[in-house]
């Protein structure tokens, strides 16, 4: 089975509640699906990068478990995108199709025609978790499979739907779900929200996670790091998995069980600590 758009697509088509924050340049859809009606709000997103596209299924067993979490609707409202860069995933998935002209621009302007073992941009060849106004700056200079930043904050269409989705409903609770190395990661240059810690922590315990600073290139220009810096809420990013991008599908059923705890630990600390 290939965990690719078509397949999270198609998964899409179960939840009555699923509508679109924005579409890519290759004309993909981003899907979000909406469960609950309570005043309080969460939003979790995943598969940022082409290469952790098992993140994306991971994050629909939680959809899938949450839907029937009835108890949980009337106290919270929670959002979830389970795709952020459909058209890395495809290429991370299935390869360049060269009958698309986005994609022989690829080919020519990185000289390299082998993409699926590498491939973590968008089809611009902008990395799009380096691509949120958070302390930004463009660590390559030019397109590439990783770590470019593109030409400005936000230049991107799926950085550009996720903030718009994030400003308009301004969550108490934001993760965004990577892959790899099992850690959760809850700060930004010292504005972190002041409950965030001890709700990484009470992750951290559910699960078997570590809590960890980012370094290097990992610190700045990322989704987590962008909400922290404009709302001083909650934020985290969540490293599923343990091993090499991409990760074997033999960690699936591991991450999904790991998806579910977490966004519920996270859902049980927002509820029981009240707003703030």
């Amino acid at each position: 089975m290939k965990y690719d758009y078509e397949y999270i697509s198609g998964k899409m088509t179960e939840f009555k509640s699923t509508f679109l924050i924005g579409k890519t340049i290759m004309n993909r859809l981003l899907y979000c699906i909406s469960i609950g009606k309570g005043e309080r709000c969460a939003v979790f997103a995943a598969a940022f990068h082409g290469l952790e596209y098992l993140t994306a299924p991971a994050l629909i067993s939680f959809a899938e478990y949450f839907s029937d979490m009835t108890q949980y609707h009337d106290k919270i409202k929670v959002y979830i995108i389970p795709m952020m860069n459909p058209d890395g995933v495809d290429i991370a998935v299935n390869g360049i199709n060269p009958k698309s002209a986005v994609h022989r621009r690829l080919v020519k302007d990185l000289g390299i025609m082998e993409f699926s073992k590498i491939w973590q941009a968008n089809a611009m060849g902008v990395d799009i978790n380096h691509n949120f106004n958070a302390s930004w700056k463009s660590i390559l200079n030019s397109p590439s499979p990783s770590k470019y930043g593109g030409i400005y904050p936000e230049s991107e269409l799926e950085t550009r739907a996720l903030t718009k989705l994030l400003n308009k409903i301004q969550p108490e609770l934001f993760i965004a779900f990577h892959s790899q190395g099992k850690e959760i990661y809850y700060d930004f240059n010292c504005m972190e929200n002041k409950r965030a810690e001890a709700t990484a922590e009470a992750i951290a315990d559910k699960c078997g996670y570590s809590v960890a600073v980012p370094t290097g290139t990992a610190a700045f220009g990322g989704a987590k790091d962008w909400y922290i810096k404009e709302y001083h809420k909650q934020a985290f990013t969540v490293e599923l998995g343990k091993g090499t991008n991409p990760l074997p599908v033999s960690q699936l059923d591991e991450m999904k069980e790991d998806t579910v705890k977490i966004c519920m630990t996270a859902i049980d600390e927002v509820l029981k600590k009240g707003i703030g």
